[in-house]
């Protein structure tokens, strides 16, 4: 039995425990626990897109790479698609002022906004792509280059190496830089692996008409062109209802489009963003705010699987593709003129 001495004093002992835990007792003098810290901020990454994302072609494989980033770094992504360049300004603004210190440009034609913000919001990391390394880049600016040509030169291959007319069309929407290079690299794997063999092309002015583009493919198919290289987004869709009835072939790029027309495509450019994107953000969040990163076969470019050729011709197309990205195969890159 407890007297009430006891009872006063095992009382005591409860309250002076109860008041330790509650922290209304000092703690014994020694090491102050570590505070725990305070949780960064994610940071917060745009990207200004020129279409839609449901393209099933350039936008859709930018919208990948954003959604890559996103979950490998565990940053705050956003996008908005069918940006045309003059109101491209507006929308990267709008993001800074939300807070986003990175804002990237899914297309060329945003370079000029570019190199306009940079020196305006000097907090900001900007990624930009284009053709190649670009002069007097802004400091905060990371550029990827995008080398079309080197991919190209491997379809041109093909088209050299498959068509039986000797007369090898190439439809193309708006004149770029990028995609000048790409019709002289093309032109260029002719000239070495069928010095016999033509090439015509066409710009349609647009590269999501497909009406503009399927009126080009059947005028060149109407001359003899049994091979046609796409070198445009939506507009590849009338391309393939220009061939889908006839046995010419087909490339396309960006991403694999054979399931639209099985007995037409050969192989297609595939493009992965995901790849230099990967890099210039590790970059970034390492505290590199400017650079340039190069996309190109081996690094972002790949060939789908060939079909509706020979076994030789896909193995000596695939082996081509190959020594590009090695290295082993140089290419000029000519992008002022498309030559003869």
């Amino acid at each position: 039995m407890c007297t009430p001495a006891a009872l006063r004093k095992m009382f005591g002992l409860v309250l002076v425990a109860a008041l330790f835990l509650s922290g209304c007792v000092s703690k014994p003098a020694g090491k102050a626990a570590e505070p725990a810290p305070a949780e960064q901020p994610k940071p917060k990454l745009a990207m200004i897109l020129p279409g839609t994302v449901q393209d099933a072609d350039y936008n859709f494989v930018g919208y990948l790479a954003l959604l890559e980033l996103e979950r490998q770094f565990g940053v705050t992504a956003k996008y908005q698609e069918q940006v045309p360049p003059a109101d491209a300004e507006r929308v990267a603004r709008g993001f800074i002022n939300d807070g986003y210190t990175i804002v990237a440009f899914h297309g060329g034609q945003y370079v000029t906004t570019v190199r306009k913000l940079a020196p305006m919001f000097p907090d900001v990391t900007f990624i930009a792509e284009s053709s190649g390394p670009l002069p007097d880049l802004p400091s905060n600016v990371w550029n990827i280059g995008r080398k079309f040509y080197q991919g190209f030169y491997g379809l041109g291959a093909l088209a050299a190496l498959a068509t039986k007319s000797n007369k090898i069309g190439v439809v193309v929407g708006i004149r770029l830089p990028d995609f000048v290079a790409s019709i002289n690299a093309i032109k260029q794997a002719v000239r070495e692996l069928n010095p016999n063999a033509e090439v015509v092309y066409t710009f349609v002015g647009d590269q999501n008409d497909p009406v503009k583009a399927r009126q080009a493919a059947e005028a060149q198919i109407g001359t003899g062109v049994d091979f046609i290289i796409l070198i445009v987004n939506l507009g590849a869709y009338g391309v393939i209802e220009a061939a889908k009835e006839t046995p010419v072939l087909l490339t396309t790029f960006y991403t694999d489009k054979a399931n639209l027309a099985p007995n037409n495509f050969t192989t297609s450019l595939l493009l992965d963003f995901a790849v230099p994107y990967k890099k210039v953000l590790g970059q970034i969040l390492a505290g590199t705010r400017g650079g340039y990163e190069e996309m190109r076969p081996g690094n972002g470019m790949a060939l789908a699987a060939i079909q509706n050729v020979s076994p030789e011709t896909a193995s000596r197309v695939q082996l081509i593709f190959e020594q590009v990205a090695s290295g082993a195969i140089q290419l000029p890159e000519i992008t002022d003129e498309i030559r003869d």
